[in-house]
């Protein structure tokens, strides 16, 4: 797949599901890669009532 192919798969799937959907994909995807390569990950959840960060191992 070439980065156009990509950007045209993203377009397509905005159009058909909305952004939001989107970018709950691409954070999903990049999440799991990261994860695969062995990488910690440090994000902070909105539901939290404060500032807290969650490492996913």
């Amino acid at each position: 797949m070439t980065e156009a192919d990509l950007i045209a798969a993203c377009i397509a799937f905005e159009e058909e599901h909305g952004v939001n959907e989107l970018l709950v994909l691409l954070n999903d995807t990049l999440l799991a890669r990261a994860q695969a390569a062995g990488m910690n990950i440090e994000y902070i959840d909105a539901e939290d009532e404060e500032l807290v960060f969650h490492t996913v191992q």
